[in-house]
């Protein structure tokens, strides 16, 4: 019988970080146990005497996406493997600095701030790039299942073998979002590559209830 990760990269439910800056890249299998896509319209407003209702001024539109997802290693191998990935994916979140400056090897600049992108099947993806949306993570939330139990190395160090990840990422999308003069949509089919669906315009959507 094949095992959750066998199924999910079958049917691409695989989630994948990227750092923008250094190209590293880490993926897991996405046993997704929460996800949320929230976009917000900023507009200021002005009152002026003798109307109702302010004087409301697009100023802009911004995407905000809250996700957390099971990590399960079926054996130590996995396990180990998932665990090292996870590591490499919390350093993504530091930047890049420049060699030291003088003699201190603490005196470094920032060279690079820790953008990532991220794909996930169609609700997570960009237009523009085959590796994801390029966006600021504000964090991940690391919670293991110690009902699961864990791997103890030869070093005594503690492996989960499940455990759970969130996180929130906020896009910085790479290509104008909106519409033409002629109301065409600038962005191919942003944000979940649907089309425009195709019906059968002879039959109706659905079936009355009690077939009547």
């Amino acid at each position: 019988m094949a095992y959750f990760d066998e199924i999910v990269k079958n049917s691409d439910q695989i989630i994948t970080f990227t750092s923008a800056v250094t190209g590293k890249e880490v993926s897991f299998p996405a046993f997704i146990t929460n996800f949320s896509d929230d976009y917000s319209v900023a507009w200021s407003g002005e009152t002026l005497f003798g109307r109702v209702d302010p004087i409301k001024n697009y100023q802009s539109t911004s995407r905000r996406i809250s996700a957390a997802f099971d990590i399960v290693g079926k054996d130590e191998e996995t396990a180990l493997q998932n665990f090292f990935n996870f590591s490499t994916m919390i350093q993504m979140l530091y930047p890049v600095y420049s060699d030291p400056v003088g003699s201190n090897i603490k005196s470094r600049t920032i060279r690079a701030a820790p953008l990532i992108r991220v794909r996930y099947s169609n609700y997570i993806r960009s237009d523009s790039h085959p590796r994801g949306l390029l966006g600021c993570i504000g964090g991940f939330n690391f919670s293991p299942k110690f009902d699961s139990g864990h791997i103890i190395t030869e070093s005594k160090e503690m492996v989960p073998l499940v455990y759970n990840m969130s996180f929130v990422f906020e896009p910085l999308h790479e290509v104008p979002l909106g519409f033409n003069q002629a109301g065409q949509f600038l962005t191919g089919k942003f944000p979940y590559n649907q089309g425009e669906p195709v019906t059968d315009e002879a039959q109706p959507a659905t079936e009355p209830v009690g077939g009547e």
